[in-house]
């Protein structure tokens, strides 16, 4: 797949595009700016906007395109209409781009209104599923690795700092084989939405995430604030944490949860994800055999 172009090719491909797309535009996913047709160069407009969105797409074509420099598309539902999204990344002039070709692809559906907002519901609820964890809801590994952490190359401000709070539930082997894996799931389920009421934000760089690695593992990802304001106020959400689970009228039962952290501001500006995420779990089984010997 031809990715370089000059100028002229460029704009002679968009125009091609425009004959049969509904909306051709360039857009840069590291700043969320679209870009003018002729000179590539960005604007003030987000790209966002046509969504309706402030924050990032969580399914974003465009930056999969961009890290992949290669092509990516999906669907999406939107003011009753259904639309096709096809990103495709450019090189124009030496300069990184994608181009979005955004097609209406609503009247080509012999639908009536309740089908196609039944389908709008399917088209959400599949788009969410693909990143979200279906026990606790939060976002899954897959979000985390071919969403997020992709974006930290090209979408995130490297003065931004970014933090990390790994948990692991204590036990959690011994309240499976005690009272069944259906009150593991209880804890799961408990622990991750206490913990996404409190972490909830796409804005770009302050993002506030919660993501289930697997297991028992519960991941908090903050992005825009100091590490001394996170931990502070993680250590004091756990304070006041229900750590009691009520798994049936007459069996009930206490747990407890280790929590790790690391910050890139540890590392100044040379720092990998790996590096991160491994330093939380450092400090998370630290944690734990701290409890341990208590």
């Amino acid at each position: 797949m031809k990715t370089i172009y000059t100028q002229a090719e460029a704009k002679a491909m968009i125009e091609f595009a425009q004959e049969d797309c509904d909306i051709v535009r360039l857009v840069m996913p590291t700043a969320q700016h679209v870009c003018e047709i002729g000179s590539a160069a960005e604007t003030q407009e987000l790209c966002t906007n046509f969504w309706n969105r402030r924050e990032r797409c969580e399914n974003c074509t465009s930056n999969r395109a961009l890290q992949t420099k290669g092509k990516a598309l999906k669907l999406e539902a939107l003011r009753g209409k259904t639309y096709l999204v096809i990103s495709k990344y450019m090189e124009i002039d030496g300069v990184p781009r994608v181009l979005e070709m955004i097609s209406d692809v609503s009247e080509d559906m012999t639908l009536d209104s309740d089908q196609k907002n039944e389908l709008a519901h399917i088209i959400r609820s599949y788009n969410r599923l693909l990143i979200t964890d279906p026990l606790t809801h939060a976002y899954n590994r897959r979000f985390l690795d071919d969403h997020f952490v992709p974006s930290l190359n090209c979408c995130h401000d490297p003065y931004a700092g970014i933090h990390l709070a790994l948990m692991d539930i204590d036990s959690f082997k011994h309240i499976n084989d005690t009272y069944g894996h259906a009150a593991g799931d209880l804890v799961l389920k408990d622990v991750a939405s206490f913990w996404r009421l409190h972490f909830d934000s796409r804005e770009a760089n302050r993002e506030r995430l919660v993501i289930r690695l697997g297991g028992d593992e519960i991941l908090i990802v903050a992005c825009g604030m100091p590490f001394e304001e996170f931990h502070t106020y993680v250590l004091r959400c756990y304070e006041y944490m229900r750590k009691v689970c009520y798994y049936k009228e007459k069996i009930h039962f206490q747990f407890s949860v280790s929590i790790g952290f690391s910050s890139s501001e540890a590392f100044e500006d040379d720092w990998t994800w790996s590096q991160l995420l491994e330093a939380a779990d450092r400090d998370m089984y630290t944690c734990k055999r701290l409890r341990k010997q208590r």
